[in-house]
């Protein structure tokens, strides 16, 4: 597959690439060469890993390949966007107080982490993004009823306002006024209501 990538040359027309998702470490091997190769071709491609390996304090991929998107995603990732659960995980820490959860993002790796789900109240649910000499929080409503998709929906928001040349603060803004606006939509819906991103503000 790589080789008929290669083939087409589209490697130096590639701005950007987003993984998320993988079934088996063979398959985060694949992405891991298959960004190397657009690294080299085009240095300043921006790679945002979104490391999917669980939530609510259990894995749900095999640990083997949670170990490869530790081992050989995020030291290529220019960008990563774990929720909090992953992140402890990847660091093999328990953070959960803010201080803390920000301390434990910048030994990650990556020049900019952004910890989704990282601090809940009763009415509402913060994100980090922290970066070297940098620190933002945000809070979106906390809502019920949500169907599976919000972090993947998240992680293209995030991509597509970077690559349309907001600054990663910026992004990260819109990315979750957009995402609220779907998990509005969507409450009690089986998936997530896209449409709600074409009739609301961007």
């Amino acid at each position: 597959m790589l080789g008929a990538l290669e083939a087409d040359g589209c490697w130096a027309s590639l701005e950007a690439v987003l993984t998320g998702y993988f079934p088996s470490p063979q398959s985060v091997a694949v992405a891991a060469r298959a960004i190397a190769r657009i690294r080299a071709v085009n240095p300043k491609a921006l790679v945002l890993v979104d490391p999917v390996l669980g939530d609510t304090g259990r894995l749900y991929v095999a640990r083997e390949t949670a170990e490869a998107i530790r081992d050989q995603l995020l030291p290529l990732a220019t960008i990563t966007t774990p929720n909090l659960f992953e992140l402890q995980w990847l660091t093999g820490t328990s953070a959960a107080a803010r201080d803390d959860i920000a301390r434990t993002a910048r030994t990650l790796g990556p020049p900019t982490t952004i910890v989704t789900s990282a601090l809940h109240t009763p009415e509402s649910i913060a994100t980090l993004l922290v970066a070297a000499g940098a620190f933002l929080e945000l809070s979106v409503p906390a809502r019920t009823g949500i169907p599976n998709g919000a972090g993947d929906l998240f992680a293209g928001l995030l991509l597509g306002h970077l690559l349309n040349g907001h600054s990663t603060e910026a992004a990260l803004d819109a990315s979750l006024q957009n995402l609220d606006r779907v998990l509005a939509a969507s409450a009690g819906q089986p998936v997530l209501q896209l449409a709600a991103l074409i009739r609301g503000p961007r």
